[in-house]
């Protein structure tokens, strides 16, 4: 009875792992998020627990502004339902296991502190690029949350400057991530979004679709400023891109080269890929576990 069961909500799918006390996963597994329903997430995530009879523990990442401690979310992001929701409580009334959760990228810069290409540095930022675009802050060896959880929201920095329509269009989390690409692409190519993928778009920016062109360079542009920016605010030693779209070999060389255009001050050697691509945020939602739990003496 010394293992753990993680559990990674993303926007599209939740991911889930059958985990050692040391994050060696020994199973792993994925189903559809049903962003509109928390509650069925919430079941589904309960349904699968049961199959698993002898755990210690639950650990879960999710989106949004989350208390570390109590579970309670302020505003759940991608998840709607979890606005002012408490999932540690929900959870625990359901089941005799100890519950913890983690706003997501966090959890994944504690994975990639603990295991990944952050393991030498305390002072990193970690960057993820999907459908949105999130952020965690590391200093002085420690994950920097904010008064209200809130630290690390790197995608509602503004990285535009028109004045029409919301301001939503302004941010770098519609700039420059993968949602924002799909979008914008569709609509000037005449087809429904919901047609298109990510892979679809960087296909055709591949094959020189000038609209494809148009789009994955503001793209990169975006991703550049947003980093940029970050840099300055924090002067990090490394700053650490995950989510799908870092599996893509030229992202890191085209953030480095825009980066280091932007201010020759910045060594673009400082941005790196995350280590731990899909696992992260199931090894990091442990860790934080273990450290609530194990390591403060807190009883399982």
């Amino acid at each position: 009875m010394s293992n753990y069961l993680a559990f990674d909500i993303g926007g599209t799918e939740i991911k889930y792992g059958l985990l050692t006390e040391s994050g060696g996963i020994l199973e792993k597994g994925r189903f559809p998020t049903d962003r509109n329903n928390g509650k069925a997430i919430l079941q589904e995530i309960l349904a699968k627990i049961s199959d698993y009879p002898s755990l210690r523990g639950i650990a879960i990442s999710a989106p949004g502004f989350i208390d570390d401690q109590t579970g309670f979310i302020e505003m759940g992001g991608a998840i709607k339902d979890f606005d002012g929701f408490n999932i540690k409580t929900y959870m625990e009334e359901r089941m005799n296991l100890p519950v913890t959760v983690e706003n997501d990228v966090n959890c994944v810069a504690l994975a990639e502190k603990w295991k990944g290409n952050a393991n030498d540095t305390e002072h990193f930022l970690c960057m993820t690029v999907g459908t949105g675009v999130g952020g965690a802050v590391f200093l002085n060896n420690q994950l920097y949350r904010g008064i209200s959880f809130g630290a690390g929201e790197f995608g509602f920095m503004i990285t535009h400057g028109s004045k029409e329509g919301s301001a939503f269009k302004n941010t770098l989390s519609w700039n420059g991530s993968v949602s924002g690409i799909r979008e914008r692409y569709s609509k000037q190519k005449g087809i429904l979004t919901e047609k298109v993928t990510g892979q679809d778009v960087f296909h055709a920016y591949e094959t020189g679709d000038p609209v494809a062109l148009k789009e994955v360079e503001r793209f990169y542009d975006s991703l550049a400023i947003g980093i940029h920016n970050l840099y300055f605010m924090f002067n990090p030693s490394k700053i650490l891109i995950g989510g799908a779209v870092s599996a893509r070999q030229e992202l890191i060389p085209q953030l480095r080269r825009r980066v280091e255009s932007l201010n020759g001050y910045i060594n673009g050697n400082c941005i790196e890929s995350c280590l731990l691509n899909n696992d992260a945020g199931m090894i990091g939602a442990l860790f934080h576990h273990l450290q609530t739990y194990v390591n403060q003496g807190r009883r399982e």
